[in-house]
């Protein structure tokens, strides 16, 4: 983990300890506000400040996915230990995509390739 944002003056203390907790976890594992509160004797709405606080200096991008009609909403995070910058989000946004969209499948009928 890059010390980068530990040394970051524009974010709280909170921000960095929350940011730390998000790091130490494995790369695939997925990043929920409330888990990460109940790590803690800081209260959730402290994190859920602290959040905000690193979605707006760039250390934490969220993608929100339908569910489908009246069925919610899903929260993908991801974070990193410098600022994620325009350019490597949409790189990040491009992959996620591949990641959720069916896998391609061979069609018996006509030869073809289904995505």
């Amino acid at each position: 983990m890059n010390n980068h944002f530990l040394q970051d003056p524009n974010l709280s203390s909170s921000a960095k300890g929350v940011l730390a907790v998000i790091l130490s976890n494995k790369d695939d594992w997925r990043i929920y506000p409330d888990e990460i509160a109940k790590r803690s004797k800081d209260g959730l709405v402290s994190h859920r400040t602290a959040f905000e606080e690193l979605e707006k200096h760039g250390y934490i991008r969220t993608v929100k996915k339908s569910l489908g009609r009246g069925k919610g909403i899903q929260h993908y995070r991801f974070a990193q230990d410098i600022p994620i910058a325009d350019d490597y989000f949409e790189y990040i946004l491009e992959k996620f995509e591949k990641k959720l969209s069916p896998e391609t499948v061979d069609n018996p009928d006509d030869g073809t390739l289904q995505g």
